[in-house]
């Protein structure tokens, strides 16, 4: 989930601990939330077999590092940059820096390397810019990376993503697809379509350019969220629209209508989804809005998808049209 403006924050975790992801107790699940040994938190990322913190003293690994469990390492940025932003795979992180280059760290070996340059590759230099597009997020991805820079231009890297001339302010990464969210709330996929994660109403890939999902077209959306084979977005009414895969439920959808559930087609070749109409919503590949339990009205600030559920963040609900609420009241798991 996204960063809010906190001070002195803490971070309890719970669940899977097989890795040492909290370093604090060697049980290899946490059923109770734990607090993890830092302070001044500032932004976190987890993926399988590690949980990378970023702090006021800087960023702290742990977990499966240098091919061992149960570790929690201090990591020093080269040249002692500052850390601004973090994203982690299992395999390495990704840390962004104010002058706008990235970096990434090796969990196997330790070692760090500058992503240098990508963002020059295929740029229309104009004939009073120096060629300097500063990256100002990232984000691991199970398959891919992404990172956007400081002119709106979204990269899988080292390669620029691309999508008509609108300016990328959010990006967000699943399993096999991304995200893109514009400054005007248009939400643009690219990537792998198999479980409906795109929202183009089909099981289609778009890997060549990222394409608008009409049916959030006429909101405006104001961030978005990838799980393993999902997606999830939240508009300018503070109402979240979920589609995607929904084995597990992570959509927030038990039954509906006009909906696909995808099977298994035993080929000669590679397998492949066939799809069958139902009432179960297995395969959800148009965003819909959720309905919340005893279709009460709530006010969605923030969403966070995993692999396989997604998290809600409630703040008080507020019956005026144009009146935004900034008090975060309650943290609903679809």
């Amino acid at each position: 989930m996204h960063r809010h403006d906190e001070v002195n924050m803490k971070l309890l975790y719970c669940g899977y601990n097989g890795f040492g992801q909290c370093p604090t107790t060697r049980a290899s699940t946490l059923p109770q939330l734990t607090e993890f040994p830092v302070t001044g938190v500032k932004e976190v990322s987890l993926a399988w077999s590690c949980m990378v913190v970023l702090t006021d003293s800087g960023v702290r690994v742990s977990g499966f590092v240098g091919g061992e469990p149960h570790q929690l390492k201090q990591l020093t940025l080269p040249d002692a940059q500052q850390p601004q932003q973090l994203s982690c795979s299992q395999r390495h992180v990704l840390v962004t820096v104010p002058s706008g280059d990235c970096w990434k760290f090796c969990i196997k070996n330790s070692s760090w390397r500058r992503l240098d340059h990508f963002t020059r590759v295929e740029r229309e230099l104009k004939h009073e810019d120096s060629g300097a597009d500063p990256i100002v997020r990232v984000c691991c991805g199970s398959t891919f990376d992404v990172a956007l820079s400081e002119s709106g231009r979204a990269f899988v890297l080292p390669s620029p993503i691309y999508h008509p001339g609108v300016r990328v302010t959010q990006v967000a990464c699943g399993n096999e697809h991304c995200l893109l969210l514009t400054e005007t709330g248009q939400v643009f996929s690219w990537g792998i379509g198999s479980r409906g994660q795109l929202g183009h109403g089909g099981l289609e890939n778009e890997q060549e350019i990222a394409r608008q999902v009409d049916s959030l077209a006429g909101l405006h959306v104001m961030l978005v969220a990838a799980g393993g084979w999902h997606s999830s977005a939240v508009t300018e009414c503070s109402d979240l629209y979920t589609w995607g895969w929904n084995q597990s439920g992570q959509l927030g959808f038990c039954t509906g209508k006009n909906t696909v559930r995808a099977k298994q087609e035993q080929t000669a070749g590679p397998k492949k989804l066939k799809t069958e109409y139902t009432d179960d919503v297995t395969i959800l590949s148009t965003p819909l809005p959720v309905i919340w339990p005893l279709e009460q009205e709530v006010n969605v600030k923030d969403v966070g998808c995993g692999s396989r559920h997604t998290i809600a963040l409630l703040g008080e609900k507020v019956h005026v049209s144009t009146a935004c609420s900034h008090s975060l009241k309650a943290c609903t798991g679809l």
